[in-house]
């Protein structure tokens, strides 16, 4: 296969991880072609720049890890280790979060008390131990100097997590963590991918970025006769079986399922602009991806960093606090606080909205029948208090739908990604509007909030929702293909008492909205991609913070600050939590 439009080297190596085959609707098709070429590289070559501060959540886990079972440092000296640590975890990485360093003590002692209760329990069961593997697996076949019709003439396979083996090599483990709890069960392809490099791959030492693989495809080392998986729940400590296969087993449901989605993953053309395009080999040659310069007339930031995405949300998140908008956005930690009341009751009338919304053919919602208890989504975890003002807020929408008398050739995405890149930042612009529909030639896009207050009259829409200044500027900038005089921006706000709800509309073709959208973005923007140290800010967001637990700022205020019936910590935007990576 020709390489991709921005991008040179060789095809000729496929290398591919269980991840790549973990269904993904919004993955690029030639991101993915590319990513599973290690040999080729982008067109102009993009400098690697690390980053300030530790930016994977496991990272400094598995480092505690390997000074426990590799490096045969007691439990003890290796918290003492991370408790004391002011940089990276005997040196390796980026310096750690303080938050990031207290997430990882308490996840290094959840994790060693489910290995040794994982382990004693085999023992009684009668199964052999299994013992920490230094090198990680590899599945590798032999390199052939006639190339197949994938251009490929060698493939690879990896994994990722904890690997373990019996002292016979007839069993090997792998414990993949989890940031929350330990997932029930993982899709179909992607347990068989992981399966495979289980029961084929070999230890394997680690070669730098970019080179090629030793001729030698195997070592004769013995294969294990059955694999295990087990996924560890990082915020709880809990433990889920994920598989127990023989080579037989292994051998079928690769092929049934891993198999198929790996020769997708390797030919796939075509792109879809979004959150592959952070990682994208091939982005400077790519026709789908709107360029938009200027978006918010900033300059570099400095010091300059890898290529990353920004969405409203993160915009929201930083602006609040920096520390969470790290660990939260950046490294996913989440100590399972149940969110507020406003927050569940708002991201179930969402749910409601965006399944009304897209069904087809296209209809409003004041020919749907009236929304009632029943017609609440499950598991939101309403009460009947939070279903009843759910459901009015809903009697409310049908007037304001923006689907009543919709024509039968207009179009109606629902939370459709609008991505947009600014080439002097690098940065990706990610945003996922409710609703993008067209009408009589125009464009619209529709935010839709719940509130169980009015707006507050003294700050502007913009301001308040920076999701609508983002439009604003992707409207004017291009990004959406379409003529900003023939679009415009609207604000649904949902209230439960009748006639309280509102409907605002913003033109993105009056300077005036652009220039305040631009204001406001830059305001969030450029301190979030100057940021290198993501400090706390504390205030009333640290009540529902999900990496407070690990915050000292955090929890001191909201000690310092008891949560009152009448001052309750304002929703999160339900829209942009799926925003981003």
């Amino acid at each position: 296969m020709q390489n991709p439009p921005g991008t040179v080297g060789h095809g000729w190596l496929i290398k591919v991880s269980s991840r790549m085959a973990r269904p993904d609707p919004t993955a690029c098709p030639t991101h993915l072609r590319t990513a599973a070429r290690p040999l080729l590289v982008a067109d102009p070559p993009v400098p690697y720049r690390p980053s300030p501060v530790e930016d994977f959540g496991p990272g400094p886990l598995f480092a505690a890890l390997d000074l426990w079972e590799h490096e045969g440092w007691s439990l003890q000296r290796v918290l003492d280790e991370l408790r004391q640590n002011r940089g990276p975890v005997r040196g390796r990485g980026a310096p750690s979060h303080p938050a990031l360093s207290a997430w990882t003590v308490e996840v290094f002692e959840r994790y060693v008390a489910a290995r040794d209760a994982e382990q004693r329990a085999a023992r009684e069961a009668g199964l052999p131990p299994t013992e920490p593997v230094r090198l990680s697996w590899t599945a590798r076949t032999e390199r052939r100097e006639v190339l197949d019709a994938r251009g490929a003439g060698q493939y690879e396979h990896t994994t990722w997590g904890r690997q373990y083996a019996s002292a016979d090599g007839s069993v090997r483990d792998l414990w993949i963590p989890s940031l929350r709890r330990a997932k029930p069960d993982r899709a179909a392809a992607e347990k068989a991918a992981i399966a495979y490099v289980m029961a084929q791959g070999e230890p394997t030492p680690r070669r730098r970025r970019g080179t090629e693989p030793p001729e030698t495809a195997s070592s004769g080392s013995r294969l294990p006769d059955h694999v295990r998986v087990f996924d560890f729940g990082c915020a709880d400590g809990g433990v889920t079986p994920l598989l127990d296969w023989s080579q037989d087993v292994m051998r079928e449901r690769f092929a049934a399922d891993a198999a198929p989605t790996f020769r997708e993953v390797a030919t796939g053309v075509g792109t879809r602009p979004g959150a592959s395009c952070v990682e994208c080999k091939a982005l400077s040659r790519c026709s789908s991806l709107r360029r938009t310069p200027g978006l918010w007339g900033a300059a570099a930031a400095a010091p300059r960093r890898s290529r990353r995405s920004v969405s409203a949300w993160d915009l929201r998140l930083h602006g609040e606090c920096p520390a969470q908008y790290h660990l939260v956005r950046q490294l996913h930690l989440d100590d399972l606080t149940q969110e507020n009341d406003g927050a569940r009751r708002g991201r179930a009338v969402d749910a409601l909205l965006n399944e009304r919304h897209g069904a087809s053919p296209a209809r409003g919602c004041r020919d749907l029948p009236t929304p009632d208890e029943s017609s609440m989504p499950p598991g939101f975890d309403l009460d009947a208090s939070l279903t009843g003002i759910a459901v009015r807020m809903m009697e409310e929408h049908r007037s304001l739908c923006p689907l009543n008398g919709i024509g039968q050739s207009e179009k109606v995405l629902v939370q459709h990604r609008v991505t947009a890149y600014v080439p002097e930042l690098d940065v990706v612009v990610l945003a996922v509007p409710d609703l993008l529909y067209s009408y009589r030639g125009r464009w619209i896009w529709r935010e839709t909030k719940t509130s169980s207050r009015p707006l507050w009259e003294g700050r502007s829409l913009l301001r308040s929702y920076p999701q609508l200044a983002l439009g604003v500027l992707l409207f004017s900038a291009g990004a959406l293909d379409v003529d900003p005089r023939r679009s415009w921006v609207e604000f649904e706000l949902l209230r439960e008492e009748r006639g309280a709800s509102l409907l605002e509309r913003i033109d993105p073709s009056r300077p005036e909205n652009v220039a305040e959208a631009r204001e406001v973005i830059a305001e969030l923007a450029q301190p979030l991609l100057s940021d290198t140290s993501y400090e706390p800010r504390t205030g009333r967001h640290c009540h529902s913070c999900q990496a407070r637990t690990w915050c000292r700022p955090g929890t001191a205020y909201v000690a310092d600050h008891p949560r009152t019936p009448s001052a309750s910590v304002p929703a999160p935007e339900t829209d942009q939590r799926n925003c981003g990576v």
